[in-house]
C-alpha cells in the first residue's frame, strides 16, 4: 500500500479513532443507497469494523469507486469486519409511508439486525432514535467521505442494491434497470412514456406516472 494511500486512510478513519479514545469499541456505521432512485428499494447496511483491521485499502465514499473496486471492497469488507447486516424497504412502502420515513425505517432495521450490538453508531447525516440499544447515534454529514465505518456501510448497500436492480432488469428488461439502477436517465423516462411504470416503480415520484 503507497503512503499516500495510507495517509488518505488515517484521515478517513478519524471518527473511529476518536471514538475508540473515548472508550467505544464497537462503532457501527451506517448508510443506505437508493434514495433517489425511480424504482426498486432503498437498501441501508450497517458495518461494526475491526479496530485492528480498520485500514482497508481503496475504501471510500461508494460513488467515487468504480463498480470492480466496489465488489472488490464488499468481500473485503465482510471479511474483516466484526458484524454487518443489511435492511430493505420496497417501492410499496415508501409509496405508502414517504421517502423521509422509509429512510429512517431501513436504517433502524439495519442497525437492529447487527448480530452484535454497538456501542455507538455512526450515520451519514440522519438522526435515528433506536430505543432498544440505548446507543448514542451521532449524524455526521458527508459521513461516507468522512468516516471509514459508514463507507464501508455505502458500500455494502450500493453493491447488494446494484445485484437486486440487475435481478429487476431480467423480469423488466424494457427499463434498462442493468445500467441505470432505477434512476431517471433519459432512457428510463423514455420508457415509462411508452410502457408505463412496472411493478417496482415509485408511483409517488414526480416523473413516473
Amino acid at each position: 500500500m503507497k503512503f499516500s494511500e495510507i495517509k488518505r486512510l488515517i484521515n478517513l478513519c478519524a471518527y473511529e479513532d476518536e471514538l475508540y479514545v473515548c472508550g467505544y469499541n464497537a462503532v457501527a456505521g451506517v448508510d443506505e443507497a437508493g434514495r433517489g432512485s425511480l424504482a426498486g428499494p432503498i437498501v441501508a447496511a450497517a458495518v461494526i469494523l475491526d479496530r485492528n483491521k480498520i485500514l482497508i485499502e481503496n475504501l471510500n465514499d461508494s460513488k467515487k469507486l468504480t463498480a470492480k473496486t466496489r465488489n472488490s471492497l464488499f468481500v473485503k469488507i465482510v471479511r474483516s469486519c466484526r458484524s454487518w447486516s443489511v435492511a430493505k424497504v420496497s417501492s410499496g412502502v415508501i409509496d405508502r409511508i414517504s421517502l423521509g420515513k422509509s429512510n429512517l425505517l431501513v436504517m433502524k432495521k439495519t442497525i437492529l439486525y447487527l448480530k452484535s450490538k454497538p456501542d455507538i453508531v455512526i450515520t451519514d447525516a440522519l438522526a435515528i432514535n433506536i430505543r432498544k440499544y440505548d446507543s448514542e447515534i451521532i449524524p455526521i454529514i458527508n459521513g461516507d467521505e468522512l468516516s471509514a465505518s459508514i463507507a464501508a456501510a455505502s458500500v455494502i448497500a450500493k453493491v447488494i442494491r446494484d445485484r437486486l436492480m440487475l435481478k429487476y432488469s431480467r423480469l423488466y428488461p424494457e427499463y434498462d434497470f442493468a445500467a441505470n439502477k432505477g434512476y431517471g436517465t433519459k432512457k428510463h423516462m423514455l420508457a415509462l412514456q411508452k410502457y408505463g411504470p412496472c411493478r417496482i416503480h415509485r408511483v409517488s415520484f414526480r416523473g413516473v406516472l
